[in-house]
């Protein structure tokens, strides 16, 4: 099978080179050890180094499994390339992190250079692997594995490295079988659970009336399951209604506030509290409907157990946090799910995304939402926005756990998201506290079938459209004349060869 993988803009150059190391730290076997085991000795083997602004290595993986030293079994050998980075700490040499849910010691994004290679060789000497292995832990096994590392010379325009490339460590994966198709993944870390919405292809029924079944039909029936985050053990199920689809789901922190004052006003924000939930937006997809005529936005909360219902949809006391006040978390057989609050809506619920103040937008078939918690439910404040085909996705730059406070004028200029139309690009809506409205202060006028976005920064916004291609639009809100400050600008290009979803 052909594969192609960009490596950069500049012209590449490959440099053979022996890496044992590399190999054994990357490889993969079709056998299971057991904890603490390792399938074996990998032995010598050859990498090629690709050169340019970004240098990759690539080598053969899932040769020198057990089955294929003892010539039984199915070799089946994977390609994979490992992307060459620059750690910015002197005492380590290169690292690289793989392009498959892998990465080196210091793959958690601090520490990291990029490296622009123009000439690359093999290079080798016992004083570099002997400094280098000393700088480790400095116990036997690493002063023992060092002979084994071959190092390389790489140079740019401006400079000479000499550095040894670290060990590829694999990333744990675990694999729990759900038995049903899965839709959307969402991470409550506050109730330390994974929530998946999932169809459940076994689900039928025959009930009649309003919104049920009818006789002769099958539902794919669409439910929530949430796994602990660790044993992945089942905590609870839910089950939604008759032809109800799962469209979105996210986890946030919401301010529960009490009547209008909660809106930032006066000192009613005195009274407000922030809590974790989990979001999910609905659709009803009736057989004889184009398109979704009503849906639902769901607030759950996963805590502890205990006795009785407690924490009420209007109770404004939170549940509490066992590992918050020093406990240890609750496990999966008493902690519980449940849900919140609820909001109908006349439409698919496509996206949710966390907003300012501890707030969400919702989009609503053509419509774009402002939704918060007042006196425990979830409502809808001012009329929105409308005026798309279709409000497929949106974004703002709230992260979703943030802490939220009184807006003030600050927050009002900031408070901005971006709107994915199905057929019309992106437009950027702001919200005015003072008079409750979303409104479309900026668009891209160009025609483009989106399928994901993303806010970069304030001004800048990244787009993803089904011709496999990549646009990033830049707004200026400075501009004198009003024509351009409700325009986007398309500031870069890119086909990315594969559709973004």
């Amino acid at each position: 099978a052909r594969k192609e993988v960009s490596l950069g803009t500049r012209a590449v150059g490959l440099v053979p080179f022996r890496a044992s190391t590399l190999l054994r730290g990357s490889d993969s076997s079709d056998d299971k050890p057991e904890k603490g085991s390792t399938s074996g000795s990998a032995g010598d083997g050859t990498c090629v180094l690709a050169t340019g602004d970004r240098p990759t290595v690539v080598y053969l993986a899932g040769t020198n499994s057990a089955n294929a030293r003892a010539g039984s079994g199915t070799i089946l050998p994977k390609l994979c390339y490992s992307s060459v980075h620059l750690s910015s700490n002197p005492s380590s040499a290169d690292d690289e992190e793989e392009d498959q849910g892998t990465g080196g010691p210091n793959a958690g994004g601090a520490g990291r250079e990029s490296l622009t290679v123009t000439v690359a060789a093999p290079f080798h000497s016992s004083l570099l692997v002997s400094s280098a292995a000393s700088g480790g832990s400095g116990n036997g096994s690493d002063q023992k594995d060092s002979s084994l590392t071959y190092p390389l010379c790489v140079a740019d325009e401006s400079t000479l490295r000499l550095g040894i490339i670290d060990d590829i460590q694999k990333l744990h994966v675990t694999t729990h079988k759900l038995g049903m198709t899965p839709r959307r993944v969402a991470y409550h870390e506050a109730g330390r659970v994974i929530c998946v919405g999932a169809i459940d292809g076994n689900s039928s029924s025959a009930k009649g009336g309003d919104g049920g079944i009818m006789q002769g039909e099958s539902n794919m029936g669409n439910c929530v399951r949430f796994f602990d985050d660790t044993t992945l053990e089942e905590v609870d199920r839910l089950d939604l209604d008759p032809f109800e689809m799962i469209l979105s789901m996210v986890s946030a922190t919401l301010t529960v506030g009490q009547g209008e004052a909660s809106a930032g006003e006066g000192d009613g924000s005195k009274r407000r509290v922030s809590r974790p939930y989990i979001i999910i937006g609905t659709a009803y997809a009736y057989p004889d409907e184009d398109e979704p005529t009503k849906g639902r936005v769901l607030l759950i909360q996963c805590g502890g157990g205990g006795s009785g219902d407690g924490n009420a949809a209007g109770d404004d006391t939170p549940m509490v946090d066992a590992a918050a006040e020093g406990g240890s978390m609750p496990s999966a057989l008493n902690r519980t799910v449940r849900i919140a609050s609820e909001l109908i809506m006349k439409g698919g619920v496509y996206s949710i995304c966390p907003f300012y103040d501890g707030s969400i937008l919702v989009t609503e078939n053509s419509k774009t939402r402002y939704c918060r918690v007042v006196d425990g439910s979830l409502k809808m404040v001012g009329s929105g926005h409308h005026g798309h085909t279709l409000s497929l996705c949106v974004q703002s730059l709230m992260p979703p756990h943030s802490g939220s406070g009184p807006a003030t004028s600050d927050d009002e200029r900031s408070q901005i998201a971006i709107v994915g139309d199905l057929m019309r690009s992106i437009a950027v809506v702001q919200y005015f506290p003072k008079y409750k409205a979303l409104e479309e202060v900026a668009r891209d006028y160009n025609t483009q079938w989106t399928t994901a976005t993303e806010m970069l920064t304030e001004n800048v916004y990244l787009v993803a459209e089904n011709w496999c291609n990549f646009v990033i639009l830049k707004r200026n809100p400075k501009a004198a004349a009003e024509e351009v400050r409700c325009r986007l600008e398309t500031v870069g290009e890119f086909n990315a060869g594969e559709m973004a979803n």
